[in-house]
């Protein structure tokens, strides 16, 4: 009859006593130390899973437990293991196994970032209530005139014709009554322009003055049209907050995901756009450029000023409009491409793009 040593912890106390353990009889185990002898039901003692070499602990109802080496006489009087605990076992001794487990699970982790969240991102934007999306633009906004925003000093007529040819661009998009435009003075940015989620649109005075053109201004604001029809911007929070929340799921440590509501202000603000919505963006204005009869060139022509003002590609701070729109060679050519496509293009209605061309003029005038 095989004996197994054992160190037995009886419950009552401290003292760890020499034990040894045997099988009597089938379905029958007994507990020998310092002249005591007990006797349990194998069925109710619970034996911890296996840990690599580690020692194993043996629990005995009413009578502490047993700490002992592991051995296959434990699986054969106990009546061995479920398959999870098997499989459990093989992997954690076998490296090969442990490794691959290890690069799989950071090909997981990878691929769900790179995959998972853009997906999940774009199912649930659509479902946000439009409450959040107010809630969030007006963090974001009061965050912006806090530190980086002032009243814009362009005169009210200015603004007017402006605002009525914004309306005119958007009208009969899906989202269009959410659309609004509004303008800033930011000495700090520059020349910039940007969405927020709940389609507040502000485009500073000093991209107004870079322009050449309101055609060329017209061409900036369908692109963050474009941003909100997709709603890129909360797509993109929703990403870059998830991974708050994912990563502390891994790590065991949510003590950041509280500040979620706080830190997706600055994540729109900061973060700018991927590469992906801004062609997708890009694409979508200078489709709606074509249909409004003005040619997606303009928006290659003010590109080309942003860079040119900036010094070419060159990053011009967190929220400049070079980071967050980042005006490449690639775009400025897609938008010469899409203009040759689309051909000679004329005004939709030439008596009101000439009310407001005299309009602004007497503005600049004033």
């Amino acid at each position: 009859m095989n004996a197994l040593d054992a160190t037995w912890y009886d419950g009552r106390g401290s003292r760890a006593r020499a034990a040894r353990i045997t099988e009597p009889a089938p379905g029958t185990v007994r507990l020998e130390s310092e002249g005591m002898v007990l006797e349990f039901a194998a069925a109710e003692l619970q034996l911890s899973p296996r840990l690599g070499r580690m020692p194993r602990t043996l629990r005995l109802p009413g009578e502490g437990h047993l700490e002992l080496a592991d051995t296959p006489a434990l699986e054969a009087w106990l009546g061995g293991r479920d398959k999870v605990e098997g499989w459990a076992d093989w992997l954690e001794r076998r490296r090969s196994a442990a490794i691959g487990a290890g690069v799989g699970t950071v090909l997981a982790v990878i691929g769900f970032f790179q995959f998972g969240l853009p997906w999940m991102a774009d199912r649930l934007a659509p479902a946000i209530p439009a409450a959040i999306e107010r809630s969030v633009s007006n963090q974001a906004m009061a965050l912006l005139e806090r530190v980086h925003l002032q009243p814009t000093r362009l005169p009210a007529a200015r603004r007017e014709a402006l605002q009525a040819r914004f309306a005119t661009l958007t009208e009969g998009l899906p989202r269009a009554r959410d659309l609004r435009l509004e303008f800033r003075s930011a000495p700090k940015i520059g020349a910039n322009a940007f969405v927020l989620p709940d389609g507040l649109v502000v485009m500073t005075d000093e991209l107004v003055a870079l322009a050449e053109t309101d055609d060329q201004l017209l061409a900036v604001l369908a692109h963050e049209a474009g941003h909100h029809e997709q709603r890129h911007g909360m797509r993109r929070a929703l990403q870059s907050s998830a991974v708050v929340v994912v990563a502390g799921f891994l790590f065991g440590d949510l003590s950041g995901t509280g500040s979620l509501s706080v830190s997706i202000p600055v994540i729109l603000l900061e973060s700018g756009f991927s590469r992906e919505f801004e062609r997708q963006a890009d694409d979508f204005a200078f489709g709606l450029l074509a249909s409004k009869g003005q040619s997606p060139a303009d928006f290659a022509d003010i590109m080309k000023r942003l860079s040119d003002s900036h010094g070419g590609d060159r990053d011009m701070g967190p929220v400049g409009y070079l980071a967050t729109h980042p005006p490449s060679a690639e775009r400025i050519v897609a938008a010469r491409e899409a203009a040759r496509s689309a051909g000679p293009v004329e005004p939709v209605d030439a008596a009101e793009a000439d009310a407001a061309e005299a309009a602004n003029e007497n503005a600049d005038a004033e």
